[in-house]
């Protein structure tokens, strides 16, 4: 998804935002927060119904299929359904337009409910860990802060850098869209009065983790 180059520069702005608040950045990059699977049924299904058309319809009009074997046509309509279903798998422009965007918005917002326990964010000692995560497929991304954050900071906040970052996927700048989003935290933790404790440690690694 994204080079090592990437991959660094995304670690040093997390480094550089947690040197200067008391907030532990994670950030959390996936391909897609779900299969999807009802997507490749409904591909299939549409594939499978327009080659029953076309066949009736050249049945109807034509003598090309009036000697054609029964079974002829049942396998013509399940290869039609089979290439369909390979399309969806294969092109993700082409899969997402039989999704909506309320279910690509839910699955990647259940998808970084549990990639903030599976990572850890919740276990540091003052509460202020914060799960960045993006899903390229639905060109999605969510923000979570734990308790010691979200009491100070609110919802709408972090919508706003949410939307900058989501903007960023669509136009192809992850990179940056993803940097300027770990900034973008660490100003307000700034101005919301995280600031770094004296004895602060790195509590959670630095590190982009890539969930597959």
């Amino acid at each position: 998804m994204l080079t090592s180059e990437d991959l660094q520069k995304i670690e040093a702005a997390v480094q550089q935002v947690e040197a200067q608040t008391g907030g532990e950045i994670v950030p959390v990059l996936a391909k897609q927060s779900s299969f999807y699977e009802i997507t490749l049924w409904r591909v299939s299904a549409l594939f499978a119904g327009v080659a029953g058309i076309i066949l009736t319809i050249l049945f109807v009009t034509t003598s090309l299929l009036l000697f054609m074997p029964p079974y002829l046509w049942l396998l013509i309509v399940l290869v039609a359904g089979l290439l369909g279903m390979t399309i969806a798998v294969s092109s993700w422009p082409f899969k997402r337009w039989f999704l909506s965007k309320e279910l690509m918005r839910s699955r990647a917002l259940d998808q970084a409910k549990n990639m903030f326990y599976d990572h850890n964010v919740h276990l540091t000692e003052p509460r202020t860990g914060i799960l960045i995560y993006v899903s390229f497929f639905e060109h999605q991304a969510v923000i979570l802060a734990d308790v010691g954050i979200s009491e100070l900071v609110a919802d709408d906040r972090w919508a706003e850098i949410v939307q900058q970052l989501t903007l960023g996927l669509k136009q192809n700048q992850t990179t940056e869209s993803i940097c300027e989003a770990i900034t973008a935290c660490g100003k307000l933790l700034d101005e919301s009065g995280v600031h770094q404790p004296t004895d602060d440690d790195n509590l959670l690694s630095d590190e982009v983790r890539i969930n597959e």
